[in-house]
């Protein structure tokens, strides 16, 4: 599925519509199957039926009501990074062949200061009224999984869809925090953010 504004991280929860003809027919499919399917940025947000980026993430679907005129309210859980290496069909929706893609080892020293950084930086954000971040704080302040602690905040809080792709397709964790890092460097209105 390509959405203009959207990006699936793993564990994160994206809650979605289904209207279009096309994917109802996607949405039953996956539904008798796999119960997942992949969301995808197209390459251009002024027409979602353009070519999706070859990233994308994939999500299981966790909970489906269907509604009397035949549209789907879902809720769609990240599962993992995939790259298309294939498409085997491009109408009515995309299909695709993947590659389920991993996250690389960086340096658990560094990846540990970073995200402590990171942290940091949203709490500073917080304190600022520069985000809403309430309910998630005590959770991300007791991850230890550095790799799900970057995806979850840059879904939830990197605003720039196009920097959210771009670390969606960081597979390198210190380089992925570096650019969660950046990304809300620019977005922060705080300059004691450095």
């Amino acid at each position: 599925m390509t959405l203009p504004n959207a990006i699936l991280f793993p564990q994160a929860l994206l809650p979605l519509y289904i209207f279009e003809p096309r994917y109802r027919a996607m949405l039953k499919q996956s539904l008798e199957n796999q119960r997942m399917f992949a969301v995808a940025l197209p390459h251009t947000s002024s027409n979602p039926s353009l070519v999706p980026h070859r990233v994308a993430g994939v999500g299981l679907i966790r909970a489906c009501v269907d509604k009397p005129d035949g549209t789907s309210n879902l809720i769609l859980q990240g599962v993992s990074r995939v790259r298309f290496t294939d498409f085997v069909q491009e109408k009515p929706y995309y299909v695709a062949r993947i590659e389920i893609l991993s996250t690389e080892e960086s340096d658990a020293l560094e990846v540990e200061a970073l995200s402590v950084k990171v942290l940091e930086m949203i709490g500073t954000m917080h304190d600022a009224g520069d985000i809403q971040a309430e309910g998630i704080m005590k959770f991300l302040n007791d991850i230890s999984d550095y790799d799900a602690l970057a995806d979850i905040v840059t879904y939830s809080f990197v605003e720039d869809v196009t920097s959210k792709q771009e670390i969606l397709e960081t597979l390198n964790l210190r380089q992925r925090l570096q650019k969660v890092i950046v990304a809300l460097r620019k977005q922060s209105s705080g300059p004691q953010l450095g």
